[in-house]
């Protein structure tokens, strides 16, 4: 199995400060995810999901308007394990790992690959069968398998060879693969003595949320997001609730339709789902307005990254004015509470654009494909 694999002998690949695991941990059984509702977008939890993003988060500095992990994320599982006296490999690995990603912030990139996956198990032999193949090009011959007790097959299947893709396409040097064998084989220590059994305690607690989730959805809203979804190529897909995830979600909307979004705390708040939806549905259409909206120096500057984050929150509220416009100031009070910014007694609107400011011309970028998306819906 996947953990078993990177349990049992990857720490090779990452030098002589790595110790190397003696005993294999077994991969998690039947928490590979939970599905609610049999509508076009069901409402999902997935361990695997969980697990890898709340690696990242344990591991991520953000300080951003909308930083994509809870703010108190971080602080709640160090209270948590501490209550325990429970240290993993991923505490003694932390800084190393931060190292890593502060050299080489595109490592953050594969925070959403786990979207890819329907269990850890699964992930563990992508990962196995990306890393060694990474060993057999380098020596330029086939050479045994470091992994022991994993059993690889003489040609991998499809599923598997379209994930090793996506791994490459972010962990492309050494540097980059023996930071990716730490951080797995760190995660498979945190999921054997601490995250799996947190993980399902949580699930249990926040049932009745997966269900007013599901209900304020898929039995309510999604009927009136059908004709964006339709005319953005997004008829069907997933929905993931995680619960690390802060407003800036995490998803996938080409090929496989998978948004991972933040869990929310509380039945009451089960409308945070909806907005953050939103706020990923636009995604590519916020993205997109903004590669073509600012100068290409601006862009090989660093400045899209400076602007896709509000254009994204912003679009999100344009979508809601067209789609559901009873749901725009509770969405823009959900961002304006992620951002930490008080509204106050004022102009709720004037408040949202002065958080998450954005030139015009981006605006009205959204504005056009928006249109475009709704005349071809119809």
């Amino acid at each position: 199995m996947g953990a078993v694999l990177l349990a049992a002998g990857c720490s090779g690949l990452v030098g002589a400060n790595t110790k190397v695991e003696t005993e294999p941990v077994a991969a998690p059984t039947g928490i590979s995810q939970e599905v609610i509702g049999q509508t076009p977008w069901p409402v999902k939890t997935r361990y695997a999901v969980d697990l890898w993003l709340h690696g990242y988060a344990m591991l991520a500095s953000d300080t951003s308007r909308t930083p994509a992990f809870r703010i108190d994320y971080r602080d709640a599982m160090i209270v948590e394990k501490n209550s325990r006296s429970i240290t993993t490999r991923l505490d003694d690995n932390a800084e190393q790992l931060r190292h890593g990603l502060r050299v080489n912030p595109r490592l953050f990139d594969g925070a959403r690959l786990a979207l890819r996956e329907g269990s850890w198990e699964e992930m563990g032999n992508d990962i196995a069968a990306f890393l060694t193949a990474g060993e057999e090009a380098a020596s330029g011959k086939k050479r045994p398998s470091v992994l022991s007790t994993w059993k690889r097959t003489p040609h991998p299947d499809e599923e598997t060879t379209d994930m090793m893709g996506a791994l490459g396409s972010i962990y492309r040097t050494d540097s980059d693969r023996a930071w990716l064998k730490l951080f797995a084989l760190s995660l498979t220590d945190e999921h054997s003595k601490f995250y799996e059994l947190y993980w399902r305690n949580q699930q249990h607690a926040l049932r009745p949320v997966l269900a007013a989730v599901d209900s304020q959805f898929s039995q309510r809203y999604l009927k009136q997001l059908r004709s964006y979804l339709r005319g953005a190529q997004l008829p069907t897909g997933e929905i993931i609730l995680s619960l690390p995830l802060g407003g800036e979600g995490r998803s996938i909307l080409t090929g496989q339709h998978s948004v991972a979004i933040g869990f929310p705390q509380t039945a009451d708040s089960s409308l945070d789902a909806v907005y953050e939806f939103a706020h990923e549905a636009v995604s590519d259409i916020a993205e997109q307005a903004v590669r073509e909206r600012i100068s290409p120096a601006d862009f090989r500057a660093g400045a899209g990254a400076e602007f896709e984050s509000p254009a994204k929150v912003r679009g999100g509220a344009m979508l809601l004015q067209r789609a559901i416009p009873d749901l725009v100031a509770g969405y823009e009070r959900h961002y304006l509470s992620i951002a930490r910014v008080r509204s106050g007694g004022g102009d709720l609107d004037s408040a949202f654009v002065r958080a998450f400011p954005l030139r015009q011309a981006i605006i009205d970028g959204m504005d056009q494909q928006l249109d475009q998306v709704s005349k071809a819906a119809n």
